[in-house]
């Protein structure tokens, strides 16, 4: 039986798929789930000792990478399932030894990835991987979720794929505006928080609820009718989600007049605010989603795929969805990360 599983994890749709798989495996085997990324190291290229020496800010910017994002929205998906887990990340040039080293350490007994593959059936499917690496060097056995280049993500993943991200986004970062707050002895930290709440108004509330409501929900209203009020529940949701990020804003204002109950007023908010979202997208995980899959036709997970993988659409928001990850990453690199770093 394993018990303790080691899950690389990087910012992809495979990725994200090899993630739910073995967060689903983990729930089963009542194991724990170590999620390991690496980073490239920059001080080994010489535009990267230029850069450091230039700007030393978007350098130390630059060196993080995606990393505190990739973990964080991992670390969700398992929190989601109440799966137990923690978070390693490793500067290094070489992944697959990174991955290795790392798991025997950690005392995995299963590493779990997924491979990109290569094109050329299925006795070429591990040449030149990362994950053909791994088997060749690892002593702890490995699980291969999925080999993409022989089975390629059906238009019905894609789409659910990147809902699910931007589920695990979203929560992360109400995640930690509830753990910003939750220590009553200690400065709230606004600087944090602003950027949190101005993602909420940017990005959930502009783009991927207005996205579910146009898409997702208009076609399942036409295949499956019988869904009808549990989707304008879902609709109420995202209307009071909004009505209360402007509370959370107001109390914002009052914390920063000096109103002696402000500190109470807000966390109360931020609480109030961050269990509405969880309960919200476990809603839709729960029941939406699988009535999706039960009922929509396969010209509608295309439509859906195009739509929402369709980061520069200007029909929604301001900004492209690619904007928003950059905005996740900048947030995520404002928390701690649970775990260890090398």
């Amino acid at each position: 039986m394993f018990a303790h599983l080691m899950v690389p994890v990087d910012d992809s749709m495979l990725s994200a798929g090899n993630v739910e798989a073995a967060v689903q495996l983990a729930h089963k085997l009542d194991a724990r789930i170590t999620f390991f990324h690496a980073t490239a190291d920059l001080t080994t290229r010489e535009d990267g000792d230029v850069l450091r020496m230039i700007a030393p800010q978007e350098f130390e910017e630059a060196a993080k990478g995606d990393t505190h994002a990739v973990l964080a929205r991992a670390a969700t998906t398992a929190k989601v399932r109440g799966v137990p887990c923690q978070s390693l990340s490793r500067v290094c040039d070489r992944p697959a030894e990174a991955i290795v080293e790392a798991a025997q350490q950690h005392g995995c007994d299963l590493i779990v990835m997924a491979s990109r593959g290569a094109r050329h059936g299925l006795t070429g499917w591990l040449h030149s991987s990362q994950t053909e690496r791994v088997l060749r060097q690892s002593p702890i056995a490995l699980l291969v979720t999925r080999v993409a280049a022989n089975k390629p993500l059906a238009a019905s993943e894609r789409a659910l794929a990147v809902i699910l991200e931007e589920h695990r986004s979203i929560a992360a970062v109400v995640s930690g505006m509830r753990d910003l707050v939750g220590v009553t002895d200690e400065a709230v930290d606004l600087t944090t928080l602003e950027a949190m709440v101005a993602y909420l108004q940017a990005f959930p509330l502009k783009l991927h609820h207005p996205k579910e409501e146009d898409f997702l929900h208009r076609l399942l209203r036409l295949r499956c009718p019988d869904s009808a009020a549990l989707l304008a529940q879902i609709e109420a949701q995202h209307a009071q989600e909004h009505e209360r990020v402007l509370a959370v804003l107001e109390a914002m204002r009052g914390f920063r007049g000096g109103d002696d109950a402000a500190a109470r007023t807000l966390r109360e908010r931020v609480v109030l605010l961050a269990d509405g979202v969880w309960q919200h997208l476990g809603l839709e995980e729960r029941e939406v989603l699988p009535l999706a899959q039960q009922h929509l036709q396969a010209d509608d997970w295309a439509e859906m795929a195009r739509a929402f993988e369709g980061n520069d659409d200007p029909g929604f928001g301001e900004l492209p969805a690619r904007e928003f990850r950059r905005l996740f990453t900048r947030i995520a690199n404002l928390l701690p990360i649970a775990g260890p770093q090398a």
